[in-house]
C-alpha cells in the first residue's frame, strides 16, 4: 500500500522545515532571477503540477513527477538532504522547490510563507531617513532590523546570522555622510540591533546544552557587536559635542538605560555597555546624578547593581555601602560582573564586601553552570576571593565542592601554597597523562618536594610500560631519569637503586624494556 503524501509530510516535518529555511535564505526576493524561480515553483503547486510520486522508505527519499511545460522528475532525499532533478540544474530548481512547497502545504499555509518571504525583501527596498532626528533614525533602524525580531527559533543561528549579514549591508545606505555624525549613528544602530536580537541571543546562549558550532558563531557575532559599540563610544567621547546633537545624546541615554534595565539575561554584556557609556561618554557629575535619579525610581531587579556602579563611579561611598548591604546575594552573575569591574578599578574593599556576601551561594550557582563554563568560573572566582578576607580554608572547601571541572584552578591554588603532595594527587586523579601537566610546574614540584611527586611519576611510568611498545618504554625511561636526578640531589641513593631493581624484577620478560633501562643508566 502506497504511503499518502500527508503521511510523508508528517514523517519528515523537521527535514521539510530545513528545506524551507534553506530556500528562504538562498532565494532572496530582491534578486530577480531568484524571485522568478520561487514564483515558478509556487505556480506549479497552484496548478497541481505535482502528479505521481513514489516514496522509498529504506532510502527515505521521495520521487515526484512534475508536469509543466515539460515533464520532469524531482527527487528529495530526507537522509542526505540533497535534491535532484532530471532538468539537470546545478542547484535548486523550480521543480525541486515545488515538491518541497507541496509537502509543506500539507500542514502549513504556503500563502503565508510566500507573503512573509516577499515582505522580507520589500522592507529592505523601502528604507530611507527623511530627516535628521532621533525618532527618524530609530524608525528607519527599527524597520531595518525587523526581520531579526520576527525570526523563528526553528531557523536557528544560521538564519539569524544570514539576516544579520543582510542588515549590516543595508545599514550603510542609512548612515550619514558627515564624518562627525557617523559614530553617533553607529551607537544608535548597535543598540537597536542588540535590543531586537536580545531575546533570540538569550535563548540560544543562556542554555546549558552542548556548545555547538552555531552557538560559537553567535558568541563571535555578539562579541563583535560589543567591540564595535565600544569603539563607537570611545570615538564619540573624543569629539566635542555639537549643539545639534543634544537631542541625540538625550535619546541615547534613554536607549542605554532601557537596554540595560529592561532586557534580561546575558547580564555581563548589558553591564559592559552601560559601564562604557558612563565611564567614557557621560562622565560629568550632573549626568551621573541624572541617571541615578532615574535608577532610584526603577523596580527592575538589576537596578540596584547599576545604582551601586554609579555610586562607585561618582565616589558616593556611603550610598554604595548601603546598596551593598542590601544586595540580593542570589543574583550571583550580576554581582560578579560588578566585582570584576571593581577589581579592574582597584577598589578592593568593594570586591571584599561583595565576595563576603556571595560566598555562601557560589557553590550552588556553580552547579547550575554548563560544564564547559565551570573551569573559567572557578579561576575567576578564586582571583576575586584572593582579594577579600576569605580564609584559605574556606577557599579550599569551595574548590572541593566544585568537582573535577575546577581541577586546573584548584591545582594552581595548591601549587602556589607548596602543597605538592595534594597537588600531585589531584593531577593523578584528573589528568590522563603527565604530558597534560604543565612541564614547568612538574619540574618545580620535583625540585621542591620530590617525595610528593614520585608516586605520580611512578604511576605514569607503569602506565607506559603496560602499553608494551619500545616508544612507550623510552618515554618511561625519560621519566625515571628525571626521578633519578631528583633522588641524587636529595641524597636518596639507596632508595633509588632499590626502586629501579624492584621495577626490573617486576618485568623480567620485557626484553625491550630491560634494554632501554640499561641504555638509560638508571642506577646511581
Amino acid at each position: 500500500m502506497q504511503m499518502t503524501i500527508e503521511r510523508i509530510a508528517n514523517l519528515h516535518e523537521h527535514e521539510i522545515e530545513e528545506f524551507m529555511n534553506h530556500i528562504k535564505h538562498t532565494f532572496q526576493p530582491s534578486v530577480p532571477q531568484k524571485a522568478e524561480i520561487i514564483r515558478k515553483a509556487a505556480s506549479l503547486v497552484r496548478m497541481n503540477a505535482i502528479g505521481a510520486y513514489r516514496y522509498t522508505e529504506s532510502e527515505q527519499s521521495l520521487m515526484a513527477n512534475i508536469s509543466g511545460t515539460e515533464s520532469e522528475f524531482a527527487r528529495l532525499s530526507f537522509q542526505t538532504m540533497e535534491p535532484y532533478c532530471t532538468c539537470l540544474n546545478d542547484s535548486w530548481c523550480a521543480h525541486q522547490i515545488a515538491v518541497v512547497f507541496h509537502l509543506y502545504s500539507q500542514f502549513h499555509s504556503l500563502s503565508d510563507w510566500l507573503h512573509n518571504w516577499r515582505q522580507s525583501g520589500a522592507v529592505q527596498t523601502q528604507l530611507t531617513i527623511s530627516e535628521r532626528t532621533p525618532d527618524a533614525w530609530l524608525s528607519a533602524l527599527s524597520m531595518l532590523v525587523k526581520p531579526l525580531g520576527e525570526l523563528s527559533p526553528k531557523e536557528g543561528p544560521t538564519g539569524f546570522l544570514h539576516y544579520a549579514s543582510i542588515i549590516e549591508q543595508q545599514k550603510t545606505r542609512l548612515s550619514p555622510f558627515e564624518w562627525e555624525w557617523k559614530p553617533l549613528f553607529s551607537l544608535y544602530y548597535h543598540l537597536t540591533i542588540l535590543r531586537v536580537a536580545w531575546p533570540f541571543l538569550t535563548g540560544e546562549l543562556s542554555s546549558n546544552d552542548s556548545y555547538h558550532y552555531g552557538k560559537w558563531q553567535l558568541t563571535i557575532w555578539l562579541n563583535e557587536q560589543m567591540s564595535e559599540l565600544k569603539a563607537g563610544i570611545i570615538q564619540l567621547s573624543s569629539k566635542s559635542k555639537l549643539f545639534e546633537t543634544d537631542a541625540f545624546h538625550a535619546k541615547l541615554k534613554d536607549l542605554i538605560h532601557s537596554f540595560a534595565l529592561e532586557e534580561e539575561g546575558l547580564f555581563s554584556k548589558r553591564f559592559e555597555a552601560f559601564r562604557l557609556v558612563y565611564t567614557e561618554l557621560y562622565t560629568e557629575e550632573t549626568e551621573l546624578a541624572e541617571e541615578l535619579d532615574r535608577l532610584q525610581n526603577e523596580s527592575a531587579k538589576d537596578a540596584p547593581l547599576f545604582r551601586a556602579f554609579l555610586y562607585l563611579t561618582s565616589g558616593r561611598f556611603d550610598e554604595l555601602d548601603h546598596e551593598l548591604n542590601s544586595l540580593d546575594p542570589t543574583a550571583v552573575p550580576q554581582w560578579l560582573a560588578f566585582a570584576l569591574y571593581a577589581k579592574e578599578d582597584e577598589d578592593f574593599d568593594i570586591v571584599q564586601s561583595i565576595m563576603q556576601q556571595l560566598l555562601p551561594h557560589l557553590g550552588s550557582y556553580y552547579q547550575q553552570l554548563a560544564s564547559r563554563n565551570r573551569s573559567s568560573f572557578a579561576e575567576e572566582i578564586d582571583q576575586l576571593l584572593a582579594l577579600s578576607s576569605v580564609s584559605e580554608e574556606q577557599r579550599d572547601q569551595l574548590f572541593q565542592s566544585y568537582g573535577p571541572e575546577a581541577s586546573r584552578a584548584y591545582g594552581n591554588f595548591l601549587f602556589e601554597r607548596g602543597r605538592y603532595d595534594e597537588w600531585a594527587a589531584l593531577m593523578h586523579l584528573t589528568r590522563g597523562s603527565v604530558d597534560m601537566i604543565d612541564g614547568s610546574l612538574l619540574k618545580t614540584a620535583l625540585a621542591e618536594d620530590s617525595r610528593a611527586v614520585f608516586p605520580l611519576m611512578h604511576a605514569e611510568a607503569l602506565k607506559l610500560v603496560k602499553e608494551k611498545n619500545r616508544d612507550s618504554y623510552r618515554r618511561a625511561v625519560r621519566l625515571w631519569k628525571q626521578m633519578k636526578t631528583a633522588a641524587k640531589r636529595d641524597g636518596r641513593t639507596e632508595f633509588w637503586n632499590r626502586y629501579i631493581n624492584t621495577v626490573r624484577q617486576q618485568f623480567p620478560r620485557l626484553r625491550a624494556l630491560m634494554e632501554e633501562m640499561e641504555k638509560g643508566n638508571l642506577l646511581l
